[in-house]
């Protein structure tokens, strides 16, 4: 759930105006509701404070947006790393399992196969849902 443009204003000590401002330069993001309300993300107050850390450095607004999309392109690169580290933990595992099942009966194969598929597919899932 969102926080509408005064509930921002309350929690951030901002005026409306200034968070508008924020939003007009593409310094926030903002969605609308069904009923045209302006939603910010939980993420908003955090982003401001960054906002004003960077004002009282005297960057201009061109240069806090460029600020703070190169940190949300780092924490996706971040993001990235880490489901690269997880699927390569998973390719190590399954080579594993493999030489493991190359030792074992056709019936257990299958076993484990069917049980492996099922933990790769929920794994699968839960990495696309990230």
């Amino acid at each position: 759930m969102g926080l509408r443009i005064g509930q921002v204003a309350k929690l951030s000590g901002l005026s409306v105006r200034t968070i508008d401002y924020y939003t007009s330069c593409k310094l926030l993001q903002v969605e609308r509701s069904s009923s045209n309300y302006r939603l910010y993300s939980d993420d908003v107050l955090e982003t401001l404070k960054k906002i004003s850390i960077l004002k009282q450095q005297r960057l201009t607004i061109a240069e806090i947006r460029k600020e703070l999309f190169l940190e949300k392109k780092t924490e996706i690169g971040n993001r990235m790393s880490d489901d690269t580290n997880c699927r390569m933990r998973l390719q190590r595992k399954i080579s594993r399992l493999n030489q493991v099942l190359e030792s074992a009966s056709e019936e257990e194969r299958n076993l484990v196969y069917k049980e492996l598929e099922d933990r790769i597919s929920g794994i699968m899932a839960r990495l696309k849902n990230r």
